[in-house]
């Protein structure tokens, strides 16, 4: 599915280089399309941020090109000039931390600024990202959550600032599991996958060291696919 897409989608840039002659051209992609395009986003901008744990820049650069390749996607389904305001607003932000993404990825100098800037682009993909069913949108919120929660204590830091911010994240994380765990049903898996998640996201409330913010975060992220899987996500 993703091969065809950006199939289609190349086409669709070639033609918009010039004139389109025939009407049986492909069409350019229309708004429509943004839910589809930046779920597909998703995926490429996490595992930039494994790469960087791992140290593999090769594999850093080639997971900016593909996601450059989608900006251009995301750009063009923009200029069509059927795209609403609120839709221009959230790519303008979009293109703002991708823009941020490409120029600390030029200096390589700051890799824990580089790791920030990818993880923003990734939330902004899930605010960007209007889906029918609100649990969806969530989960995706919660996973941003965790990756923020291991950014912020594996670069630890005394300042007002700082502890604001962590603050902020745990009360958001708080307030987006229970909406999570409202919708997760009362059958015995559902039952049995939150009495395993409430003490985690407890323990990240609660907790104030950072090593073990990290050790909980990362707990959380796993979690997040048993999550998925209760409410059948691929």
């Amino acid at each position: 599915m993703i091969a065809l897409v950006r199939t289609t989608i190349c086409v669709a840039l070639l033609s918009a280089g010039g004139a389109i002659s025939s009407a049986s051209a492909t069409p350019l992609p229309d708004p429509a399309r943004l839910p589809q395009q930046f779920m597909m986003m998703e995926s490429p901008a996490e595992d930039m941020l494994e790469a960087i744990d791992s140290k593999q820049v090769g594999k850093l650069n080639k997971l900016y090109h593909e996601l450059e390749f989608d900006m251009v996607a995301v750009n063009l389904i923009i200029e069509t000039g059927s795209a609403d305001d609120a839709q221009r607003y959230e790519v303008g932000l979009l293109n703002s931390w991708f823009d941020q993404i490409a120029l600390e990825l030029d200096e390589m100098d700051d890799l824990p600024a580089l790791a920030n800037a990818i993880n923003q682009f990734s939330a902004q993909l899930v605010v960007a990202t209007h889906v029918e069913h609100a649990y969806r949108k969530n989960i995706a919120w919660m996973d941003y959550l965790g990756r923020e929660f291991l950014l912020l204590n594996k670069q630890p830091s005394d300042s007002p600032h700082h502890k604001a911010l962590l603050s902020a994240r745990k009360a958001d994380l708080q307030a987006t599991w229970l909406s999570v765990k409202a919708a997760m049903g009362t059958d015995a898996d559902a039952v049995a996958l939150i009495e395993r998640v409430d003490p985690l996201i407890h323990g990240l409330i609660s907790e104030a060291r950072p090593d073990q913010l990290v050790v909980l975060a990362k707990k959380e992220l796993e979690l997040i696919d048993d999550i998925e899987a209760c409410f059948h996500i691929n």
